[in-house]
């Protein structure tokens, strides 16, 4: 090969070099900027926090001078299980800062704010604490009596309330998590709780005592039964329960105190002699008697005396409740059972044993019950008594049948029987607590729909799907009808869907249900609008469910483009005008354009929802359609289409044509310019050579 055949190769590589290396400059002049992730975790004081709302509002700027503005280039979130949440962010090429906010019922609303533009990276939050906020509710008792406790203090962090007379107490804002809840009384020592309080609403029963103490000799003293009817010179017996919730064993000095001249007082011990101290061992109670015995003449009402354990302050105060006179107790009246459960509409019975210690006396029974309760005092042969003859010596079985009506609500009741002696004029009172456990009814049934309300086209049916539950305790056969359905409609009942015999009841097993269809078929003539009407089963039991039919004109809608060709320029938005007619009979909601463009093509529809569209209007939607600063030059296809919630039109394609913008043309020749003279220099150099 000759030296200028070499030359030339040489030249003409180094030339194809050059020109490769201009290529690549020309084409690397921009990068689209993509979407930021922004990541983050939710948590309480107990851990993840679920189904947090999380949103992006743009912070205060010129543009949005509240600092609550909802961000239109962010989505959003909830969190999940885990309490994760991820959203997405398209930032502006500058500077904008963004406050992240999470949001949940019962929590304290928590905003990061993070500082974004087209450079920035995916963010990660790491672990967002929200705090929750409750309201405490309680009821504060006494463990010993089960009394409630009224004007207990009850605090919780700097929050604090008082129980009202029936020990219950509210707070509200505290915070959701471990609590102590700090109660106090004068006649307790302060006592703490340690609860974990959840966001939302609490509530905690609380039992407080008197055997809560550090001491080694405390006391208490309680009767259940602080007051009682005596008779002008009857004898009667106080209960006292004292109870050492001291460390140690103890011995406590008792004494009355407060007492009036003309009464008789003594205190007693389980064999009835007098004392005036007793021994307790720590943890137990001890049992005494406080005898009174009324004067012969003495003024009628509450006489009010004390009775003192220990030299505290631990006092019980007693009432003799003076009226007439009850007599002596020389019979007995006892039952093995104070206490039962009956089922509602079910009856029960109390065993009563009737014992005279003294002489023949007759007795008269008579009994008091709650509201509509029906009682029957019989033998036991079953005969209905209302008195009964006892002598000296013997005893005589008797019952209390009771039974509650059918509508009684669920609770603890308390009936009583009154046993009077009409010759030694005395009066004997046994009371029962008779438990009510609420049953189903005997006949009772629900009707329900999943899909009560419904909508259909003019000249159409609609089927409902129809459940009937049998509540009650027995088989029943439920009738159906409608009713209020407009006159010309047409109604059936089928067991299933589609063309299947129409039915006009239905029979349903105790706690069983049965799925219906109801096929309605309105007037040929009907008008667009809401129609109610009435469901309803009725046998022994009966209900009713309120459904809706709404007739619907035709959903139709046209898309109108003026010209299905245009020409853009790189990086220049251009604007077209897009018109949507609702053409049906019938509004539509939700109207918005269905876009779709080559990758990474800026289209943009403004408004980007039209909420409703009446029959016959026509709207406008603006869309700017921009190529992104590497599309080539050529023709693309944009393919459009409108939406609703009801309807959509079909597709109309727009072919839009490319070209480069001046700027980019007139940099393009200058280097193209520069890299011809650039050659000419190279080539004259090797030329000469």
């Amino acid at each position: 090969m000759s030296d200028d055949n070499f030359l030339k190769m040489k030249n003409k590589t180094i030339i194809n070099g050059y020109i490769i290396l201009l290529v690549l400059i020309l084409f690397s002049f921009s990068a689209s900027a993509q979407a930021i992730k922004v990541t983050g975790t939710v948590v309480d004081f107990y851990g993840a926090v679920e189904n947090a709302e999380v949103f992006v509002v743009d912070a205060k700027n010129s543009e949005c001078e509240t600092g609550s503005c909802r961000s239109e280039n962010a989505t959003d979130d909830e969190t999940d299980s885990n309490g994760n949440f991820e959203i997405y962010i398209s930032p502006p090429d500058y500077d904008k800062k963004y406050n992240i906010t999470i949001t949940k019922e019962d929590y304290e609303t928590k905003i990061k704010q993070v500082t974004l533009n087209s450079e920035s990276q995916n963010q990660s939050l790491g672990e967002i604490e929200l705090k929750g906020t409750a309201k405490v509710e309680g009821m504060i008792i006494d463990a010993d009596s089960g009394r409630a406790i009224e004007d207990a203090f009850v605090t919780i962090m700097d929050k604090g309330n008082k129980t009202d007379e029936s020990g219950e107490f509210i707070i509200e804002n505290v915070t959701a998590e471990t609590q102590t809840i700090r109660i106090e009384h004068d006649d307790y020592e302060t006592q703490n709780f340690v609860y974990d309080i959840m966001p939302g609403d609490n509530f905690f029963k609380i039992e407080i005592s008197k055997t809560y103490t550090e001491k080694d000799y405390a006391v208490s003293a309680y009767t259940n039964y602080p007051s009682l009817i005596i008779g002008a010179g009857e004898t009667k017996e106080f209960e006292i329960n004292i109870k050492n919730i001291g460390k140690k064993d103890a011995t406590y000095e008792i004494e009355l105190l407060e007492t009036e001249d003309d009464f008789k007082y003594r205190i007693l011990n389980k064999e009835e002699n007098e004392i005036n101290k007793v021994f307790v061992k720590s943890g137990e109670v001890v049992m005494v008697y406080v005898e009174v015995k009324t004067p012969e003449k003495v003024e009628k009402g509450e006489h009010e005396f004390k009775l003192r354990v220990g030299s505290g302050n631990d006092e019980v105060t007693l009432i003799a409740d003076v009226g007439e006179a009850t007599g002596k107790y020389d019979f007995s009246a006892s039952s093995m059972y104070r206490g039962k459960t009956v089922a509602t509409g079910s009856k029960v019975t109390f065993e009563i044993t009737l014992e005279n210690n003294e002489t023949d006396d007759i007795y008269h029974l008579e009994a008091s019950v709650p509201g509509e309760w029906k009682y029957y005092i019989t033998n036991k042969e079953g005969d209905e008594i209302t008195e009964v003859e006892v002598v000296k010596g013997k005893t005589l079985d008797l019952y209390l049948q009771l039974e509650p009506p059918e509508d009684v609500v669920g609770g603890v009741y308390e009936p009583s029987i009154t046993i009077t002696s009409l010759n030694g004029n005395e009066t004997k009172v046994l009371t029962y607590q008779v438990t009510v456990r609420e049953e189903k009814e005997l006949y009772d049934v629900v009707i329900s729909s999943p899909f009560s309300k419904k909508s259909v086209m003019i000249g159409e049916s609609i089927e409902y799907s129809i459940t009937i539950q049998n509540d009650g305790r027995k088989k029943e056969n439920y009738n159906l009808i409608l009713v209020d359905l407009p006159s010309g409609w047409e109604y059936k009942f089928k067991e299933t869907s589609g063309n299947t015999p129409q039915i006009s009841s239905v029979e349903v097993d105790v706690g069983a249900t049965k799925n219906v269809v109801l096929q309605v078929t309105p007037a040929s003539d009907v008008e667009i609008g809401e129609y109610p009407f009435t469901i309803k089963v009725y046998g022994n039991a009966n209900d009713t469910l309120n459904a809706s039919l709404t007739i619907e004109g035709s959903h139709e809608m046209q898309l109108e483009i003026d010209n299905l060709y245009t020409q853009v320029d790189v990086g220049v938005k251009k604007q077209m005008t897009i018109k949507v007619q609702n053409t049906g009979l019938s509004e539509l909601r939700d109207v918005e354009l269905d876009v779709t463009a080559p990758d990474g093509w800026d289209v943009i529809a403004t408004p980007s929802k039209i909420p409703s569209l009446k029959p016959e209007m026509t709207e406008r939607f603006t869309m700017g359609i921009e190529a992104p600063a590497d599309a080539s030059v050529g023709d693309f296809k944009v393919i459009v289409k409108a939406t609703s919630l009801e309807f959509e039109t079909g597709e109309d394609v727009i072919r839009v044509t490319v070209n480069k913008s001046s700027s980019s043309g007139y940099l393009g020749f200058a280097l193209i310019g520069a890299a011809i003279i650039f050659l000419i220099i190279i080539f004259r150099k090797f030329g000469r050579k």
